[in-house]
């Protein structure tokens, strides 16, 4: 016996015959003992003084009556054990057909069909698991929709630098071009760019598992930024870019990873850089608004974000702008590494924009008042 409507069924079955056993016998001992005590009462004519005397018995008709009352409580004991059984069958059915087709949603995405739902009948307990078994069917969905997609972003991301270079060295193989320095460093940069993307998907994943190790020390945040600065500052000057940054010295130490710090920064400056346009501005704050946590912002006079594309510009290989070429733009994981990296150190990272008015990204870090 394994289903489970069967069971039900039984359990009500069982609950009713018990019910009506006990209601039966207690009403039928009770009747029988009352009107056994209302004969008893009774004067009956007789052998005795003054021909009266207490106990009359109890004569054909009234155990008619009696066999007639038991024989009425019996049949009603049927019926309530009939319409039990129906009853059992239906609520049983009741409750077990949405945990039917759980089950069968269940076993259509354990084969691979994650678009399989539950319809909601109901806002009990059932009704709650439908809703958190469709919840969690349409999260299957997203993630191996992400998957694929980020299958297919980072095999369109490899294959650009890889057919540079074996274009190259085909071409140079068979003495179709004559191999010069700058055909050379074009190659070699190429090869670059490529292992760069390798380490930055390594890194990414690595974060997104939480097996990202940091390696946390104090240090001064005046220091990361003045050194991220001086690092661009001739990429600044041949686009004819201001970089602008205030005083620092008055911030409490941090305690970070200061190279996945400089590695945030750079993307951000990155991005930045990408989006303004010459005779740009680019600025970077930091305050200690909250106890434990600087805020850092790195802000551009560049294009600006629409309020469409905010939600995921966090995401893998998400590009605000589908019409950038990759010579133009990053690899599209840049942002997404910046994100994994600021929630390691237990921070978050925020973006406020406006076309037109450039972006303003935030990101917070702990002081060593907080470490993690």
């Amino acid at each position: 016996m394994r289903k489970l409507s069967v069971k039900l069924a039984l359990l009500f079955v069982v609950i009713a015959l018990v019910a009506v056993g006990v209601v039966g016998f207690w009403v039928n001992s009770a009747v029988q003992n009352e009107f056994s005590s209302y004969y008893q009462q009774l004067p009956r004519v007789g052998p005795g003084p003054g021909g009266l005397g207490p106990g009359r018995i109890m004569g054909v008709l009234e155990q008619a009556f009696l066999n007639a009352f038991r024989n009425s409580l019996w049949l009603a004991a049927l019926v309530a054990i009939l319409v039990a059984v129906a009853l059992g069958v239906a609520f049983s059915k009741l409750v077990t057909s949405p945990i039917k087709q759980l089950t069968i949603s269940a076993k259509s995405i354990a084969s691979g069909d994650l678009s399989k739902r539950v319809q909601q009948k109901s806002k009990d307990e059932v009704g709650e698991l439908s809703t958190a078994f469709n919840s969690m069917a349409e999260q299957l969905e997203r993630k191996e929709q992400n998957r694929r997609q980020l299958l297919a972003d980072i095999a369109h991301e490899l294959r650009t630098p890889l057919s540079i270079v074996q274009g190259n060295l085909e071409a140079w193989l068979d003495g179709v071009i004559t191999p010069t320095q700058e055909h050379i460093a074009r190659v070699n940069d190429e090869a670059i760019l490529l292992s760069r993307l390798i380490t930055d998907l390594r890194d990414l994943s690595l974060a997104e598992a939480g097996h990202l190790k940091l390696s946390q020390s104090t240090t001064t945040l005046d220091k990361i930024i003045n050194g991220e600065i001086f690092s661009i500052e001739t990429r600044a000057k041949e686009k004819k870019i201001s970089i602008l940054s205030e005083p620092l010295s008055n911030l409490p130490p941090i305690f970070v990873d200061s190279e996945r710090i400089h590695q945030v920064l750079h993307n951000l400056l990155d991005n930045a850089f990408r989006y303004t346009l010459a005779g740009g501005t680019i600025k970077i704050e930091a305050s200690s608004v909250s106890h434990g946590w600087v805020t850092v912002s790195v802000s551009d006079s560049g294009s600006g974000i629409s309020p469409e594309d905010l939600p995921n510009i966090f995401n893998h290989f998400y590009k605000a702008d589908k019409s950038r070429q990759r010579g133009h733009g990053g690899s599209g994981i840049g942002l997404a590494i910046v994100k994994q990296l600021v929630e390691a150190h237990g921070g978050k990272v925020w973006v406020e924009s406006e076309v037109g008015k450039g972006s303003t990204f935030y990101f917070t870090l702990p002081t060593v008042l907080q470490p993690c």
